[in-house]
């Protein structure tokens, strides 16, 4: 992540009220789907199922045959097979998602890589029904690999740009703005951001996250960053008090505190902090959170 000079840009668009409200929906699991929805879960099966009855029909046809009661059962039998296959698929998916979001936000360059290299496969042929690629571009745009990215959002089918999955793209399209580096672009993503509400999805909403504050570092709005880090410090969700913390550090805003207004920044969380940020390659954040945890450690009672 390149994080630019602190800057004093006016903050022209709130920010989202609904952030560091969610903290508890956030800890208590991964939320409501995001691909594996009932009405796409529908649309699916109702694919699939079409498909088998439009060939057996011309089967039958062709054939100048009636279809006798134990053709109609085991063609009743592969309808409800292909339902749940449709469903597995989809939950898989969401799984795969859930996982390429994460290691977007805080995996390995080698995760990342390997997230890449099997993206380069693709899926089979049925599989590509449910098929996302979000969270490959997602991954892709973790490295800095903005055209790699939007080549992947361009292979998107279009039955994945409807429900909760459209927002989402729409969040990996501002990190791609944001990724250009220029001012506009950041601005730009920062401004979506700002103003998109949460989805209840835990990564996708952490996600969001994510791409705005890394905007809010690499513009250097500090006004910005005081409003963010004042609705997360408070927060009990570990992933979202990182957040804060990063911004807390960045912009050095304790200084601006009014004593006894946050809660001390603790060893662990500035911790955790650096290795989140060591992970993304901001070594000049790593340089601060490290430089602070030196001071914690300096003013730590030793027993």
């Amino acid at each position: 992540m390149s994080i630019g000079n602190l800057g004093s840009q006016e903050s022209s668009v709130p920010i989202d009220p609904t952030l560091g409200r969610q903290s508890g929906g956030h800890g208590s699991g991964r939320g409501i789907c995001i691909v594996a929805t009932p009405l796409r879960w529908l649309g699916s099966s109702a694919v699939l199922v079409g498909a088998t009855l439009t060939l057996l029909h011309v089967y039958y046809t062709l054939s100048r045959s009636t279809p006798t009661g134990w053709a109609c059962l085991f063609a009743g039998i592969a309808c409800i097979g292909e339902a749940s296959l449709a469903l597995g698929f989809l939950r898989a998916e969401e799984s795969r998602l859930a996982r390429e979001l994460r290691i977007a936000r805080h995996g390995s360059p080698l995760l990342r890589a390997m997230v890449g290299r099997r993206r380069q496969r693709g899926p089979f042929l049925v599989a590509r029904l449910f098929a996302t690629r979000l969270g490959s571009a997602a991954v892709f745009l973790a490295d800095g690999e903005e055209s790699a990215a939007r080549d992947v959002l361009g292979e998107e089918p279009p039955w994945m740009h409807v429900g909760r999955l459209g927002w989402l793209r729409t969040v990996v399209l501002a990190d791609a703005d944001r990724a250009t580096g220029t001012a506009a672009g950041q601005l730009r993503c920062v401004e979506q951001l700002s103003a998109a509400r949460t989805t209840g999805n835990r990564e996708a909403d952490l996600y969001r996250l994510h791409v705005l504050v890394k905007a809010v570092l690499e513009r250097g709005d500090a006004e910005r960053a005081l409003d963010l880090t004042t609705q997360l410090i408070q927060s009990t969700d570990a992933d979202e008090r990182i957040y804060a913390t990063w911004l807390r550090i960045w912009f050095e805003l304790d200084s601006g505190a009014d004593e006894g207004e946050w809660p001390a920044l603790a060893e662990e969380d500035a911790r955790l902090a650096a290795l989140r940020a060591r992970s993304q390659g901001a070594e000049a954040l790593v340089g601060k959170l490290e430089a602070r945890l030196v001071a914690i450690a300096r003013t730590t009672p030793q027993g």
